[in-house]
């Protein structure tokens, strides 16, 4: 699995002051690009679960529907080599649900990453002081 990504930093490129990312950045319950500049790309030579949804070899923009007391979303868009906004969701492959929960430490800038776990992996995303999780296994 790979994933290629822009990461914006917490303080505002302009101001240099610390921005307060979830709900307020980054709105609740809406469509966000997950990153800075170009869409967010995500590429698995082999088919991913998560969960009973398969997501097929090959290449997705992802993009994220947080949500403070609902079930956040990552989402994978068949829509490829776009800019990050506006987000493309009739595009949609499938949506897969994320948890939520809280860092010790705040993440000064937009952390992605995939950790091994067993026979698959988890997506982590890392921003302030909030990790959203999304588990997978390789499917056969």
């Amino acid at each position: 699995v790979t994933i290629t990504y822009g990461r914006p930093f917490s303080a505002s490129p302009r101001s240099g002051e610390i921005r307060k990312i979830w709900g307020h950045l980054v709105p609740w319950d809406k469509a966000w690009r997950l990153g800075a500049d170009e869409a967010t790309t995500l590429i698995t030579q082999k088919a991913l679960k998560f969960g009973d949804t398969t997501i097929p070899a090959g290449a997705y923009t992802l993009y994220f529907i947080p949500s403070e007391s609902g079930t956040s979303q990552l989402a994978f868009s068949s829509n490829l080599g776009k800019w990050g906004i506006p987000v493309d969701e009739k595009s949609d492959v499938a949506r897969v649900p994320a948890v939520k929960s809280d860092l010790a430490d705040s993440v000064d800038q937009l952390t992605i990453s995939v950790a091994k776990d067993g026979g698959g992996g988890v997506i982590h995303i890392d921003w302030e002081k909030t990790r959203f999780s999304v588990p997978f296994t390789v499917a056969d």
